[in-house]
């Protein structure tokens, strides 16, 4: 019963594991506001939740999505920032356009979410911010993904610095890299050679991430704070 009535907060979503995060505090009991990323929107609305789009470039969309979680399930509790899908090219290939609009899509307006989200937090004592990346941005060692895994690696820096910082106020702040999961497997071409790779004998399921972000989410995750998990089925071992 833990997470019966606690407000979370899921922006987008629609993504990656995000449904089965979602569904996993749904389960819970958990009140669950998602917001909807321009440009990665979904038009199949996630059952158990409210929905708003969020520009997580704009500040004051940001305050307004934090209103409307207070208004409609209570003071957020849990943060968590799923990260978008990515585009594949050469390190050389990328504009500098290209790298300036995902740095400030993957690493700004993460971190505007959770500065918020902190500010509204620290105040009562408890809170749980976490956000996605690929394990791009923990190790760097994977080709063709250069802006994102630049940009995720400055989240996990960041994200390092702001728990520290709020460490003595009861607010986590972690991240969750992900290797290769299953609905990262349905479009690969070499999906056998690509399984191979992972000790595990397999990709991960989204359920497993979503069950992850529930024990950081919980009370008795509070001496866990600053970190980055690897979800990669021995893959990548710290």
């Amino acid at each position: 019963m833990e997470f019966h009535g606690m407000s979370v907060a899921i922006i987008g979503a629609h993504a990656g594991s995000g449904p089965a995060v979602v569904k996993a505090f749904v389960e819970k009991g958990a009140n669950v506001t998602v917001g909807n990323v321009f440009g990665h929107n979904s038009t199949k609305a996630l059952e158990g939740t409210v929905e708003l789009d969020i520009d997580t470039g704009d500040v004051a969309s940001i305050v307004r999505f934090f209103d409307f979680c207070e208004e409609t399930n209570g003071p957020v509790d849990v943060l968590v920032n799923v990260a978008p899908p990515i585009t594949s090219g050469k390190a050389l290939d990328f504009t500098a356009e290209d790298y300036r609009r995902v740095v400030e899509r993957e690493l700004i307006g993460p971190i505007l979410c959770a500065q918020e989200a902190a500010r509204r937090m620290t105040p009562r004592g408890f809170g749980r911010i976490m956000s996605f990346i690929s394990m791009s941005g923990k190790t760097g060692v994977h080709k063709n993904v250069a802006p994102f895994a630049a940009a995720k690696g400055g989240l996990v820096t960041f994200s390092r610095v702001l728990a520290a910082e709020l460490a003595p106020t009861g607010v986590t702040v972690n991240v969750l890299a992900t290797a290769l999961f299953d609905v990262q497997v349905a479009t690969l071409r070499n999906r056998e050679e690509a399984i191979n790779g992972i000790p595990v004998g397999r990709p991960g399921r989204s359920e497993e991430a979503a069950h992850a972000v529930l024990f950081l989410a919980s009370r008795n995750a509070g001496y866990v704070t600053g970190e980055t998990l690897n979800l990669s089925g021995g893959r990548f071992m710290d």
